[in-house]
């Protein structure tokens, strides 16, 4: 790789740089192998390196020769790196959907980023040495429900966190809950990105070399309507209204009845009708009516509705109900004698 040698290394000393008797040159010292090249050029211009830059860069001094007295003199030095830092960054999480990370506002996930290219050493340009790392939240607005969103608009003011990155390798971050903020942490949605900076160093401006995101999303509540906990029911069932909200994408949501008081890890009967499926986007919600499941308490005692949900973190227990059934008729009578 060549480089282009600019105003840095301009003849910038009147009394050398204009007028005749002098003889200008700048020389190229190469910082791996000491190979050194000079390149006569004139006060002002620009041209290219005479040499390719090493991996360890080189240093390019301007000279000025009075060809009278043959005295040397150095105008400017530079130090050039032949270097852009390389990097990657990978965003992993409990759901296995493949077109891009998404999560849940309660779940884990962590950030792997892999970097490359920076120098170690003394005298070296800053953006040589280190990378920035910069953590971006934005939380979705009511308009915003299907991701993900343009880069540009998340990646912008003041990030949430950042670090320098100052050595090669691969390291991960591991995040426990999402970073997005709300005053319910179980209904957060947004996006996090996670970008890597090469810094400027006067040759480029800071530049994006990697970035990856994850998407969140709420977790899933809901409730059921009709019946409450305790109550005695001596006919026929009453009807039911199942309330699903946020259902988070790839879940299934239905309600299911079995006799005896709420036990976790039961397998019961799914009430006809109360199955919602969201095979991929984020449901912010749904009802469902069930009315005809008496067939599934036919002897008296205690029962349990559950709403559950399937998920991509496993099967999980929204609410449950607990009633009781009594349909015996106690009928109390008195013999007279005649």
């Amino acid at each position: 790789m060549k480089t282009l040698l600019l105003s840095s290394l301009l003849l910038c000393s009147q009394a050398f740089a204009v007028g005749e008797g002098y003889t200008n040159f700048i020389r190229q010292t190469q910082q791996e192998t000491g190979v050194v090249w000079n390149m006569p050029v004139v006060p002002q211009g620009q041209a290219s390196s005479t040499g390719t830059l090493e991996s360890k860069g080189a240093l390019f001094q301007l000279w000025t020769i009075e060809t009278a007295t043959a005295k040397e003199y150095m105008l400017d030095q530079k130090l050039v790196g032949a270097y852009l830092p390389a990097a990657t960054v990978t965003v992993k999480t409990l759901d296995p959907f493949d077109k891009y990370p998404r999560t849940r506002a309660d779940q884990p996930f962590t950030v792997t980023y892999q970097v490359s290219g920076l120098l170690a050493g003394t005298n070296l340009p800053v953006a040589s040495t280190k990378v920035l790392l910069e953590q971006y939240t934005k939380a979705y607005t009511v308009t915003e429900q299907k991701s993900p969103l343009p880069p540009a608009s998340v990646i912008t003011g003041t990030p949430f966190s950042s670090a320098y990155l100052t050595s090669n390798g691969v390291s991960t971050l591991t995040f426990p809950v999402t970073s997005l903020k709300s005053t319910d942490p179980s209904k957060l949605k947004g996006e996090e990105y996670f970008v890597v900076q090469a810094l400027g160093d006067g040759t480029f401006t800071q530049t994006q070399i990697a970035s990856g995101f994850v998407q969140v999303w709420p977790v899933t509540s809901g409730g059921v309507q009709g019946i409450t906990s305790g109550q005695k029911i001596r006919f026929s069932l009453p009807s039911l209204t199942a309330t699903y909200t946020d259902v988070y994408p790839g879940s299934s949501v239905w309600l299911q009845i079995y006799k005896g008081t709420q036990k976790l890890g039961t397998t019961g009967t799914i009430l006809p009708g109360s199955t919602w499926n969201n095979t991929y986007e984020y449901s912010k919600g749904n009802i469902v009516t069930v009315t005809d499941y008496n067939s599934l308490a036919t002897t008296d005692g205690d029962y349990t509705i559950e709403m559950l949900s399937q998920t991509p973190f496993g099967l999980e227990r929204l609410s449950y109900v607990t009633f009781s059934v009594d349909r015996t008729i106690q009928i109390n009578a008195h013999m007279a004698e005649y």
